[in-house]
């Protein structure tokens, strides 16, 4: 009876098919138990003090939560889903980053069980039943970059930044200048040049004038008089008449000046932009140079390792097919044995068979003395008895004839 019992017992605390330790997996995966534990109000299993996911199966006795492998693993990504720093597949995630910097999928490889970016070894999770390796994002943005950094690859967007904060402001605010500058306008008093002429032409028609009036004035007897001062106001106002005559002049020239400086900036932003133009294409070129070597030299591991699979599958293939044969011959060796004591089994049956068959033969001709023996008996027997019933048949024709006289 107590046997039964624990039989029972023992069925009811069996783990099920495809159910593994929640525990053991979790830390498998690199979380210690301080961070694992378990809600008993809820059923839940918790982690970093969360909600992380119900059990499918629990040992009560033992104190241990079950699931099948894949819903944990599920549950880790849902878990961090939300977070900064998501799971996710490291193939899709280096992609993403790679392909940013322009890196190809050779620098990721899977080597001695471990996953690696550049030869270093990634921290994974854990790998899903696909083959596919699964790592916190930041894991795997830390290697690919520091891949990056080691090797001075630099992702276009940032080669363009850079030479973008070097030139470009500069450009944008020549190019702000030109399209935002005054439209064009002429003060003779803004005008230096037109300044130096109002006090060369102020000065002689000042002289001018006192030259004239006192060559007027002597003729009186050196008083003043109109027609002095109507020759000096004549000479002061021909001076002026030519400065006045110099402002279109000015303003031509002024207008010139605006033209030329306009083109000026033009041409300067060209200039800046045929030297950013230049800069940018001589370092984006070293970094595309950079980069193609990076994933030469990646892809060259990458076939050296190929090279060694190939190399250690036709090894396998050649010890595989070495005791394939020596199996074949083992099997050829064991079949020549058996067919060998076949054989002989099949020779005795067939000795039997014919000892068999001779002895029927000798029994059958015994039968046959025997049976030829009666059959001479009953012949010798069936020709007396013709006999004797001849010699009747023939005492009776004679005593018929005797009798009657006549035969038949």
């Amino acid at each position: 009876m107590d046997n039964i019992k624990n039989k029972k017992e023992k069925q009811q605390n069996s783990v099920p098919d495809g159910q593994v330790g929640i525990r053991t997996t979790l830390n498998k995966m690199g979380f210690s138990d301080d961070k694992i534990s378990y809600n008993e109000k809820t059923g839940t299993v918790t982690l970093n003090g969360r909600n992380f996911m119900k059990p499918s199966y629990m040992d009560e006795a033992a104190g241990r939560s079950y699931a099948p492998k894949s819903e944990i693993q599920r549950s880790v990504v849902d878990f961090y889903k939300n977070s900064s720093d998501p799971v996710v597949r490291v193939s899709d995630a280096y992609a993403a980053k790679a392909g940013d910097l322009g890196l190809t999928a050779d620098s990721l490889s899977y080597g001695n069980g471990a996953v690696m970016i550049g030869g270093v070894p990634l921290n994974t999770l854990y790998i899903d039943d696909y083959g596919k390796a699964w790592a916190r994002q930041s894991d795997v943005d830390e290697l690919t970059s520091s891949l990056a950094e080691r090797t001075g690859v630099k992702s276009p967007n940032s080669v363009l930044k850079k030479y973008n904060e070097q030139y470009m402001s500069n450009i944008w605010n020549k190019l702000n200048d030109i399209a935002n500058r005054k439209d064009f306008s002429y003060n003779p008093d803004d005008d230096p040049v037109y300044a130096a002429y109002k006090q060369k032409y102020l000065t002689e028609g000042d002289r001018a004038s006192k030259n004239a009036m006192a060559n007027y004035s002597a003729l009186t007897g050196g008083y003043t008089n109109s027609a002095a001062v109507t020759a000096g106001a004549q000479a002061n106002q021909y001076y002026a008449k030519k400065l006045s005559d110099v402002i279109p002049q000015l303003a031509s020239d002024a207008y010139d000046r605006y033209s030329d400086k306009y083109q000026t900036d033009l041409n300067l932003v060209t200039q800046m932009l045929d030297a950013y133009d230049s800069a940018y294409q001589k370092a984006s070129a070293a970094n595309n140079q950079t980069r193609k070597n990076v994933n030469t030299s990646s892809s060259s591991v990458v076939q050296r390792d190929k090279d060694a699979f190939d190399r250690e599958q036709t090894a396998n293939k050649s010890d595989w097919e070495n005791l394939f044969n020596k199996q074949k011959y083992d099997s050829g060796q064991r079949d020549s044995f058996w067919n060998e004591i076949f054989n002989t089994q099949k020779r005795s049956e067939n000795n039997l068979e014919n000892n068999a068959r001779v002895l029927n033969n000798e029994q059958q001709k015994i039968y046959l003395e025997y049976y030829r023996s009666l059959l001479d008996a009953e012949l010798e027997e069936s020709q007396a008895n013709a006999v004797k019933n001849r010699s009747n048949a023939e005492k009776s024709i004679a005593e018929a004839r005797a009798r009657y006289g006549y035969g038949y």
